[in-house]
């Protein structure tokens, strides 16, 4: 019997196709559900992929995940902005404008917006950790606390914490985590 490998299914994601940790539930760079994903032969996997995200309701729109509740993630601005992430996972950058899309936390109108990427980071909700958790995708860096985070690994978010996208503190957000009552 062959050892099943968990693959990120999404062609548009920078781990596409990549072996990814046995026990992820969800691919730690775009959220997308592993669950979903089937193991096709190689000439198939773009094909499957695109099929895997359309024929399944999505369970990243529910707050409850297998009969526990997540936190709300909320990013707030200085200038009392907030930025809500409604899903399990999304991506925090800015508007394309060259093709119109935005991300789940869109920062496009915020001052000194044209240092993030457009695609700046990717946030999700690990399961097994119990915490949201952020992956550093940009040019210009990310800080958690003042801490470098090194690009491409997932580090954990608390309450509280200091979030600066790009250097000289021109963007920063604090992370708020609340339980809400349905």
């Amino acid at each position: 019997m062959a050892i099943q490998t968990h693959r990120c299914p999404e062609p548009s994601c920078s781990f596409f196709n990549q072996v990814l940790p046995h026990n992820a539930n969800i691919c730690p760079m775009c959220g997308t559900s592993l669950a979903q994903a089937v193991q096709p032969p190689p000439a198939m996997v773009g094909s499957v992929a695109r099929y895997a995200q359309t024929s399944a309701p999505s369970p990243q729109f529910s707050s409850t995940i297998n009969n526990q509740k997540r936190p709300q993630l909320k990013l707030l601005h200085p200038s009392e902005q907030s930025f809500l992430l409604l899903r399990e996972s999304g991506v925090i950058g800015r508007q394309n404008l060259s093709n119109g899309m935005r991300p789940e936390i869109d920062l496009t109108g915020l001052p000194h917006a044209a240092i993030i990427s457009r695609t700046h980071a990717h946030l999700y909700w690990d399961l097994a950790r119990q915490a949201y958790m952020i992956v550093d995708d940009s040019l210009n860096g990310s800080y958690l606390n003042d801490k470098l985070l090194p690009r491409g690994a997932p580090h954990p978010l608390s309450h509280g914490d200091k979030l600066q996208l790009g250097q000289d503190q021109l963007i920063c957000l604090q992370v708020e985590l609340s339980h809400t009552s349905t």
